[in-house]
């Protein structure tokens, strides 16, 4: 499941980067790629202690399509440091550090997730539960909330 697991996160933050951007169509076929891997229960625990339950996180990233298109060029997400922790039958859960580059700015933060095997999904993964913390040093200046906490 590690290889799943890791295809997983490494190409749903590609998503996360080219839907920010507008860089992909906004329709619900397009947008599956975020909404058909939340699995159901999936709650968000963001950086800053915010918990945000699977509906919400859908209905607020589908909403933020092409937020970031002006900084396009200047924006980027990137993954470091992936790592599975534990495996066991269908589920597996894995840590990796998210890093964000905005406006010339870089914040980063480390992040758990535990997964469930999906045939249906696009890596054969879905996302059960999401945990964030800013790496020390690396939380965004101003309170920015998007895309440092969501």
């Amino acid at each position: 499941m590690q290889t799943e697991c890791e295809q997983e996160v490494r190409t749903f933050h590609a998503f996360l980067r080219d839907w920010l951007a507008g860089a992909v169509p906004r329709d619900a076929e397009t947008f599956a790629r975020f909404s058909g891997v939340m699995g159901d229960g999936l709650e968000v625990i963001g950086p800053r202690g915010t918990v945000t339950p699977r509906d919400a996180l859908v209905e607020e990233f589908e909403s933020l399509h092409g937020q970031l298109a002006a900084d396009a060029d200047a924006f980027e997400i990137w993954i470091e440091n992936f790592r599975l922790r534990w495996a066991a039958g269908d589920h597996a859960l894995v840590t990796y550090e998210e890093w964000h580059r905005r406006r010339g700015a870089t914040s980063a933060r480390l992040s758990s997730a535990l997964f469930r095997r999906d045939g249906t999904a696009p890596s054969g993964v879905a996302w059960l539960h999401v945990h964030e913390t800013w790496l020390p040093g690396l939380a965004p200046a101003g309170g920015e909330r998007f895309p440092e906490e969501s």
